[in-house]
Protein backbone atom coordinates (compact mmCIF):
# COMPACT_ATOMS: atom_id res chain seq x y z
CA UNK A 1 0.00 0.00 0.00
CA UNK A 2 1.54 3.43 -0.67
CA UNK A 3 0.30 6.62 1.80
CA UNK A 4 -3.01 5.50 2.38
CA UNK A 5 -5.80 3.77 0.71
CA UNK A 6 -9.18 4.92 -0.41
CA UNK A 7 -12.46 4.13 1.21
CA UNK A 8 -15.83 5.46 -0.45
CA UNK A 9 -17.48 7.10 2.05
CA UNK A 10 -21.19 6.29 0.29
CA UNK A 11 -20.07 2.60 0.73
CA UNK A 12 -18.74 2.42 4.45
CA UNK A 13 -21.82 4.20 5.64
CA UNK A 14 -24.20 1.37 4.47
CA UNK A 15 -21.67 -0.81 6.17
CA UNK A 16 -20.89 1.16 9.12
CA UNK A 17 -22.26 -0.98 12.17
CA UNK A 18 -20.27 -3.74 11.44
CA UNK A 19 -17.17 -2.05 9.65
CA UNK A 20 -16.12 0.83 11.72
CA UNK A 21 -14.87 -0.96 14.51
CA UNK A 22 -12.29 -2.21 12.40
CA UNK A 23 -10.63 1.37 12.37
CA UNK A 24 -9.53 4.09 14.69
CA UNK A 25 -11.24 7.12 13.52
CA UNK A 26 -9.24 10.44 13.24
CA UNK A 27 -11.07 13.67 12.10
CA UNK A 28 -9.42 16.27 10.69
CA UNK A 29 -11.80 18.98 10.28
CA UNK A 30 -12.02 22.74 12.23
CA UNK A 31 -13.19 22.49 15.49
CA UNK A 32 -16.56 24.14 14.46
CA UNK A 33 -16.89 21.86 11.46
CA UNK A 34 -16.34 18.83 14.15
CA UNK A 35 -18.69 20.36 16.76
CA UNK A 36 -21.43 20.33 14.28
CA UNK A 37 -21.05 16.89 13.59
CA UNK A 38 -18.93 13.44 13.26
CA UNK A 39 -18.72 10.30 13.72
CA UNK A 40 -19.33 8.49 17.20
CA UNK A 41 -15.64 8.04 18.88
CA UNK A 42 -14.34 9.82 16.15
CA UNK A 43 -10.35 11.49 17.61
CA UNK A 44 -10.01 15.06 16.93
CA UNK A 45 -7.04 16.67 15.42
CA UNK A 46 -7.63 19.27 12.46
CA UNK A 47 -5.06 19.14 9.63
CA UNK A 48 -2.95 22.23 10.55
CA UNK A 49 -2.28 20.81 13.60
CA UNK A 50 -1.40 16.90 12.70
CA UNK A 51 2.60 17.81 12.26
CA UNK A 52 2.50 19.12 15.79
CA UNK A 53 -0.08 16.64 17.38
CA UNK A 54 0.80 13.37 15.42
CA UNK A 55 2.17 11.58 18.83
CA UNK A 56 -1.22 11.42 20.41
CA UNK A 57 -1.76 9.13 17.75
CA UNK A 58 1.21 7.05 18.38
CA UNK A 59 -0.90 4.26 20.76
CA UNK A 60 -2.76 3.65 17.43
CA UNK A 61 0.58 3.24 15.07
CA UNK A 62 -0.13 -0.33 14.38
CA UNK A 63 -3.81 -0.27 14.07
CA UNK A 64 -5.79 0.67 10.48
CA UNK A 65 -6.34 4.62 11.03
CA UNK A 66 -9.41 6.10 8.96
CA UNK A 67 -8.74 9.72 8.09
CA UNK A 68 -11.60 11.94 7.97
CA UNK A 69 -12.56 15.52 6.96
CA UNK A 70 -15.59 17.37 4.39
CA UNK A 71 -14.55 16.08 1.45
CA UNK A 72 -11.34 13.90 1.11
CA UNK A 73 -8.91 16.68 0.84
CA UNK A 74 -7.33 17.66 3.96
CA UNK A 75 -7.65 14.25 5.25
CA UNK A 76 -5.20 13.07 2.22
CA UNK A 77 -2.88 15.87 3.61
CA UNK A 78 -2.88 14.18 7.39
CA UNK A 79 -2.60 11.15 5.53
CA UNK A 80 0.89 12.22 4.16
CA UNK A 81 1.79 13.54 7.78
CA UNK A 82 1.47 10.43 9.45
CA UNK A 83 3.01 8.68 6.15
CA UNK A 84 6.24 10.79 7.03
CA UNK A 85 6.17 10.17 10.52
CA UNK A 86 6.02 5.82 9.97
CA UNK A 87 2.52 5.46 9.76
CA UNK A 88 1.62 2.99 7.76
CA UNK A 89 -2.21 1.90 7.96
CA UNK A 90 -3.72 4.93 6.63
CA UNK A 91 -7.05 5.28 4.85
CA UNK A 92 -8.70 8.04 3.52
CA UNK A 93 -12.18 8.76 3.56
CA UNK A 94 -13.09 9.70 0.05
CA UNK A 95 -16.02 11.78 -0.39
CA UNK A 96 -15.55 13.06 3.64
CA UNK A 97 -18.94 14.06 5.30
CA UNK A 98 -20.40 15.49 2.33
CA UNK A 99 -21.02 12.03 1.21
CA UNK A 100 -20.97 9.66 4.33
CA UNK A 101 -24.72 8.73 5.52
CA UNK A 102 -23.64 6.74 8.33
CA UNK A 103 -24.08 7.39 11.74
CA UNK A 104 -23.52 11.85 13.06
CA UNK A 105 -23.20 13.14 16.86
CA UNK A 106 -22.96 16.26 17.72
CA UNK A 107 -21.36 18.17 20.89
Amino acid sequence: MGKYQDIEAGELSRTADKELNRYILVDVRTDEEFREGHIPNAIHIPHDQMEERFAELNPYKEQNILLICRSGRRSVMAAHVLSKEGFSHLYNLKGGMLEWTGPVTSE
